[in-house]
C-alpha cells in the first residue's frame, strides 16, 4: 500500500500561489524533512479548539506562555510537545526534547526548544528548533466592533 497521500496537503505557512491565485500545495513528500516541519510547526502552533472539524487537534503548549522559565516549564513544554507529536504525527517519533541554556536566549524572554526525532520508515534523524515565546497583544474590538486600546 503506498503512502504517498501523507506527503500532500497545504503549504505551511498558508500562501497563495502569485499566477492562479489558489492555495499553494506542498510539493514534498511524506518522507521529507520539510513537509515533516510544517506538520509538526502546525501542530504545536494549533491550540486545542481552534480546528472546527477537529477540536481535539492541536498541544497545550500556549497554556504555558506566561509561567516562570524554570525547571517546571521545560519539563511541562517536554511533556505536551512528545505528547502532541506522538499522538498527531504518526511518521516520526521524538528522540529528544533540549532546550538552549545560553544566557543570550535567556535574556530574549524566548525559549528555543530543539526537538530531534526519527523518520519512522527510513530511521533518518532529524530536528526542529521550536521557538518558544509570549504572542503579542492586538488591539480588541468592543461589542459594537469599534476598536479599542489594550493598556500596557
Amino acid at each position: 500500500m503506498s503512502t504517498d497521500f501523507l506527503g500532500k496537503g497545504l503549504k505551511f505557512p498558508f500562501a497563495f500561489q502569485k499566477r492562479s491565485g489558489g492555495a499553494q500545495i506542498s510539493t514534498t513528500t511524506s518522507a521529507d524533512h520539510a513537509h515533516i516541519h510544517e506538520s509538526i510547526l502546525q501542530i504545536l502552533g494549533t491550540r486545542p479548539g481552534e480546528r472546527f472539524m477537529n477540536p481535539e487537534f492541536g498541544s497545550h503548549i500556549r497554556d504555558l506562555v506566561f509561567e516562570p522559565n524554570d525547571s517546571v516549564l521545560k519539563g511541562l513544554l517536554r511533556h505536551y510537545i512528545i505528547d502532541a507529536i506522538e499522538r498527531w504525527e504518526k511518521r516520526v517519533y521524538v528522540t529528544d526534547v533540549s532546550f538552549d541554556e545560553s544566557p543570550e536566549a535567556i535574556d530574549s524572554n524566548a525559549l528555543y526548544v530543539r526537538i530531534s526525532y526519527r523518520v519512522i520508515d527510513t530511521q533518518v534523524p532529524g530536528n526542529l528548533v521550536f521557538p518558544f515565546c509570549r504572542e503579542e497583544l492586538f488591539d480588541q474590538a468592543d461589542n459594537f466592533g469599534r476598536p479599542t486600546t489594550i493598556d500596557r
